[in-house]
């Protein structure tokens, strides 16, 4: 089981039927009631449908394959917030028993938390000490502090094992706050070959005009939901905050972390959007893109090295593998790609450095 998915692990066709199947009927019969006045039995069943069976059917066949159990916790979760709203207090007598269920399993989930969180606190030091050799080795916070979360997070039980996964999805969260509050004294990794890839271009200014928009929103949004709800407003606000904060981060990461060449591979960060390491074994060669703008946008099995302004433009070479390469992205979700299209402040630099690597890998 795994709380890392990525996104064509999702059956989202089944995701989206299921939904409807059981949440529209249940609406109709509850909030419209087209069948009829409605009493407790009645209500007892809608939360029946809503608190278990859907739960169930999107865990075990929302995916394409197991996840973990906490995501069954939260689905029952969120099924009886649902019931809560959607059944009108004159049939939600025996509501309190599905509350009361969901209060045990949280309060059980919170005990199994705890004993992990005491198992990891013993392991910070160890954590700290694998982050600071893996950053020799793979320069850039993300896929250090990945690395160094397997090398740490091992336990003889499997399950427990899965807190480290977890950690590994939260990565991008922590890499928000180390980047906005922690990284602003930091330097560049140092490295022979680092090519940077956001000055010359138009990204700087879309980020001052994101900032700028999402400052006035925070404000705005906040005053126009507080004037019906201040427990809804400060919600919302929280979210744009932290919107803000990734927005912010993204690009100090953008900026602290240069594409680096190495006898080893490819080490590469975009902001804290998608991370990975390249074999040079893995490499097939770097040549001039013929592809425009566009159709580099529409490429599933890539990952972009380049930043745009308002408008997108040409990305002068691609980098083509011979065989598919896992990398990182946000939140924890992975990508295979098998190109890597590159635009660097030094374009021409970058592309002669990639083939002397190549040239002596292969000898």
């Amino acid at each position: 089981m795994t709380l890392s998915l990525p996104l064509q692990e999702i059956a989202w066709k089944r995701i989206i039927f299921f939904l409807f199947i059981i949440i529209v009927p249940n609406y109709l019969v509850m909030q419209t009631q087209v069948v009829g006045p409605i009493d407790d039995r009645v209500g007892i069943g809608t939360a029946l449908d809503l608190g278990v069976i859907l739960p169930l059917l999107l865990y075990f066949f929302g995916f394409r394959k197991r996840v973990s159990w906490v995501l069954l916790c939260g689905f029952i979760f969120c099924g009886v917030l649902l019931a809560n709203w959607m059944i009108p207090s004159h049939a939600d007598a025996h509501l309190t028993y599905f509350n009361a269920m969901v209060v045990v399993l949280e309060i059980g989930v919170i005990a199994f938390e705890l004993i992990l969180f005491l198992a990891i606190l013993k392991r910070i030091p160890l954590l700290m000490e694998n982050y600071q050799t893996e950053k020799r080795v793979h320069y850039h916070f993300l896929l250090s502090f990945s690395r160094a979360i397997q090398q740490t997070f091992v336990f003889k039980n499997k399950k427990w094992n899965q807190f480290g996964l977890f950690l590994r999805v939260i990565a991008t969260d922590i890499a928000a706050v180390y980047y906005s509050f922690i990284s602003w004294k930091r330097k560049r990794p140092v490295a022979p070959d680092s090519f940077t890839f956001h000055k010359d271009g138009g990204y700087l200014g879309v980020f001052y005009m994101l900032v700028h928009a999402m400052v006035i929103e925070v404000i705005a949004v906040h005053v126009m939901v507080a004037q019906y709800s201040h427990v809804a407003a400060w919600i919302v606000t929280i979210f744009d905050v932290y919107a803000l904060l990734f927005i912010i981060s993204d690009y100090q990461a953008i900026r602290l972390s240069p594409v680096i060449l190495s006898k080893e591979g490819i080490h590469f960060q975009k902001g804290i959007r998608q991370y990975g390491f390249i074999e040079w074994c893995a490499v097939k060669g770097i040549t001039e893109n013929k592809r425009s703008p566009e159709e580099v946008k529409q490429d599933r099995g890539s990952v972009e090295l380049a930043l745009h302004g308002l408008e997108r433009e040409q990305v002068p070479f691609v980098i083509e593998l011979n065989r598919p390469v896992v990398i990182n992205q946000a939140f924890g979700f992975k990508k295979s790609i098998e190109k890597v299209y590159v635009k660097m402040d030094e374009p021409y630099a970058f592309r002669d450095s990639v083939h002397l690597y190549l040239d002596a890998f292969k000898k």
